[in-house]
This record gives C-alpha cells, sequence and structure tokens, in this order.
C-alpha cells in the first residue's frame, strides 16, 4: 500500500510542475482521416488538450504533435513513451521537426483546437479530426 501511495504522489507532482510535457493516452480518443474513422492510431493529450497522435508499426508509422503555442503540426525531435500509457517531451514548446508537404502551394495546415476536437489538414491535403473524450 505505501509503494502505490508513493507512486501516486510522484504521478500527482509530475503532471503539476511538468503537465505540458507529460501527455496521457485517450484511450476514448478516435482520429478520422477525411472521415474515415483510422484504426491503430493512439490518442495521447495534455492538461491543455494539446495532442499527440501516435502510429506505430509499419506501413505507415508516425508521431505527430499539434500545440497550442504554434498551432502547426509536426514530429516532435524528442520523445519519450510507455507503451499503451504516457509520452513524455523534452519542453513545454516541444520542438518539432515539420510536415513534409506534397501539395504545390504553402502548406497551411487550417488547425482548429477545441477542448473536444482537433482538426488540421496533413501533408497529403487530407483532413484529420481528432474527437477528444
Amino acid at each position: 500500500m505505501k509503494k502505490l501511495l508513493i507512486l501516486v504522489i510522484l504521478v500527482v507532482i509530475v503532471v503539476v510542475f511538468f503537465g505540458k510535457r507529460v501527455y496521457l493516452r485517450d484511450p476514448l480518443g478516435t482520429v478520422y482521416r477525411d472521415e474515415v474513422k483510422q484504426s491503430g492510431v493512439q490518442v495521447f493529450i495534455n492538461q491543455d488538450e494539446e495532442v499527440l497522435l501516435v502510429k506505430e508499426g509499419e506501413p505507415g508509422a508516425y508521431r505527430v504533435l499539434v500545440q497550442h503555442w504554434d498551432r502547426f503540426p509536426g514530429t516532435p525531435v524528442s520523445l519519450i513513451c510507455l507503451p499503451w500509457t504516457a509520452c513524455v517531451t523534452e519542453a513545454n514548446n516541444t520542438p518539432k521537426l515539420a510536415i513534409e508537404w506534397n501539395g504545390s502551394a504553402t502548406y497551411d495546415p487550417k488547425v482548429m483546437m477545441t477542448n473536444r476536437e482537433v482538426s488540421f489538414v496533413d501533408r497529403n491535403g487530407a483532413k484529420v479530426r481528432v474527437e477528444l473524450k
């Protein structure tokens, strides 16, 4: 019982002091691409409802992070994950690699963020919508 209490206290301390860096898995979060439900994509959110999408396994593995500070989807440079549980980034405003745009014009991700939904246009021009629970 003591070990569990210590673990809970540590988790609370980490979330309070590093809440913007800790992304917890939203098991009920759903990802749609052009209104087609995607399978195998894990949704992680932090206390500010910023979204991290993780798809593991080949082909098509990716990690996409959308944060309020820049409202631009990108691949986090440094990310540590516990499978199916949580991910931690290196900073509140996480450095990201820009998504390579496949279109001919300038990339405009058209990011929309609310406390229940995040949407953006991916590198292929498809609309990605994430429903948060």
